[in-house]
């Protein structure tokens, strides 16, 4: 891997997704590009609807282009600290088109799961990001709200060939992880057939894995995924298929806040 990319709303910077980002660019020793988003048609038409006189419109903003000047100092200083290679990208259209076109020339997209351009609360993942995994041309890792390394990555698996390319994926990616605990999880509903093709994905695997371990659950997908994951830590999740079967009801509001905030891992999601 040598591009990835860092959505970041100008106006706002995480700074805790920052750091995850640097560990990944770091890791792989990628180049760092971070796209800083600005919903121009829709923010600055809104604050600038509250200014009551044409100079109070430029100092909206030249307020506006400070805060991002300063979140542009302070993404290329972290880079610079951790001593990962950074680029800057300024995209001022509709931040979604804007991330889908830089994705077809990436290899790997990383965001916050919460990120959005809208001045109402959201659910999480927002809508910002449920359009971005649906539509991105490359890998997105969905990034914790803190990170204390990665122990353990694990491959959920339902014998598609949607599941296996996201393996693929994240192995071709990542090779540093080829030391790591592996663990390829499959979660069935009642008398369903287990672990489908497991002879051919485990030689698979052990080309590249020297650690694996293989976890068959049984009853219902969403809820069987998130009390197993639930009492993990230092782990990152690799899935694929978003807006189908069990990632697509995983990341319905009622269950993505608890996967996303109570679990607090990367999640790699990646689709055809």
């Amino acid at each position: 891997m040598r591009k990835i990319l860092l959505a970041i709303d100008a106006q706002n910077i995480n700074s805790k997704t920052l750091d995850f980002a640097c560990y990944a660019a770091a890791l792989t020793e990628s180049k760092l590009t971070g796209v800083f988003l600005e919903n121009v048609l829709f923010e600055e038409m809104s604050e600038l609807a509250g200014a009551s006189s044409y100079s109070d419109e430029i100092s909206v903003l030249e307020e506006r282009k400070k805060k991002t000047e300063d979140n542009i100092s302070f993404f290329r200083e972290a880079c610079e600290k951790r001593g990962v290679q950074s680029n800057i990208h300024r995209k001022r259209g509709m931040p979604t088109d804007e991330m889908i076109e830089e994705s077809r020339f990436a290899d790997m997209i990383i965001v916050d799961a919460e990120m959005s351009f809208k001045k109402k609360i959201e659910s999480v993942p927002s809508g910002f990001v449920k359009d971005l995994l649906s539509e991105a041309e490359c890998p997105v890792i969905i990034s914790p709200e803190s990170f204390d390394g990665i122990d353990e990555v694990i491959f959920t698996y339902n014998g598609s060939g949607s599941s296996v390319l996201a393996i693929k994926q994240f192995t071709y990616l990542f090779p540093e992880f080829n030391n790591k605990n592996i663990t390829l999880l499959e979660v069935n509903k009642e008398n369903e057939m287990g672990l489908r093709s497991k002879p051919k994905i485990s030689e698979w695997l052990k080309t590249h894995y020297s650690e694996m371990d293989f976890k068959l659950l049984n009853g219902n997908p969403e809820e069987e995924l998130f009390k197993y994951l639930l009492e993990k830590k230092n782990l990152l999740l690799v899935m694929g298929a978003y807006g189908r079967g069990t990632l697509s009801s995983m990341l319905k509001p009622s269950r993505a806040k608890l996967i996303v905030s109570t679990t607090n891992f990367p999640v790699f999601i990646t689709h055809y």
